[in-house]
């Protein structure tokens, strides 16, 4: 998606089209994903959580045959894009499951169709579509059972508060279950600390509020919104936790950082050079250590 975040650069091309949208810079998924990956170690407990609902939601068969795909738990994955968060989460779901892939990008779906298979997944399709198509979506899921649920990654700051109520509404008529991961929070902590630091974060904050985006509010938004229509929401914070050993991420997450605070604010020109050049040295020599928020946000409908 390449909008200078951590998160936009992310996993997926975003399911709004307002502002127009970077396409992906490719090199950036296979960066973010070690990052990714150690970061979500913990929300764990969350799949444990979500994991006991989808068993307590089955419907036991009346004696009535059903294939493997009728009893898989469906997945609808929103901004699927390369499919990182199905590659992450499917292995860690002790059930089978059925995904359905949803994105704004064919050419992105169509390579992450052809990705190798993974283990528990036993049916996949990839629908071209956005967050406004989700209850329709939901609506013609065939599943009886209501071991159903929604999952996307890297995007919920993406989008505007407008769409996280539409976002919102699908899951709440719907009564469906919901496991959103790595939102940004705003925060960033660089070890050792720059006199720039605080002013440069605040500057890249108000980019990614462009076009009407909800931001770093992304997360809060959503868990509110749920909670006050009678979802059991519980939060996560899944910070990136990078040292020396990411020095190549660093340097990437760095630069497109400072690309997006010019985008912001141009007058910083010559801080944003002076900044960037002493943090590329350390980088370089691997003596930096970046701490940058996220959270994860399970959303479970009351039990019925």
């Amino acid at each position: 998606m390449g909008q200078h975040s951590d998160n936009a650069s992310g996993n997926h091309s975003p399911v709004t089209d307002a502002d127009a949208p970077r396409p992906i810079a490719s090199d950036w998924l296979s960066l973010r994903r070690p990052a990714d990956e150690a970061a979500r170690q913990a929300s764990l407990p969350l799949l444990t959580e979500l994991q006991d609902f989808l068993a307590a939601r089955a419907v036991p068969s009346k004696g009535e045959e059903k294939d493997a795909d009728d009893q898989a738990v469906r997945i609808f994955d929103l901004g699927a894009g390369t499919g990182a968060n199905q590659a992450w989460l499917a292995p860690h779901l002790d059930m089978p499951q059925h995904w359905t892939l949803i994105d704004h990008d064919p050419d992105l779906l169509e390579l992450t169709m052809g990705a190798p298979a993974i283990d528990g997944v036993i049916g996949t399709e990839a629908v071209v579509a956005g967050i406004e198509d989700l209850g329709e979506i939901l609506d013609a899921d065939p599943q009886t059972s209501r071991q159903r649920f929604v999952t996307c990654s890297a995007l919920l700051d993406l989008l505007t508060p407008e769409q996280l109520n539409t976002l919102c509404s699908a899951l709440v008529e719907s009564q469906t279950a919901a496991l959103f991961s790595l939102s940004v929070t705003g925060t960033m902590t660089i070890d050792p600390a720059d006199p720039l630091d605080n002013a440069l974060n605040d500057a890249f904050n108000q980019h990614q509020n462009r076009g009407g985006r909800a931001g770093a509010r992304g997360v809060d938004l959503t868990g509110q919104f749920l909670a006050r229509a009678g979802f059991t929401v519980t939060t996560v914070d899944t910070p990136w936790e990078l040292t020396g050993d990411h020095s190549e991420l660093i340097t990437r997450f760095l630069n497109d950082r400072a690309d997006a605070v010019l985008e912001e604010e141009p007058g910083l020109a010559g801080d944003v050079s002076q900044w960037l050049e002493r943090r590329s040295e350390q980088a370089a020599d691997g003596s930096l250590q970046l701490t940058i928020g996220h959270r994860d946000l399970l959303a479970l409908p009351p039990r019925q």
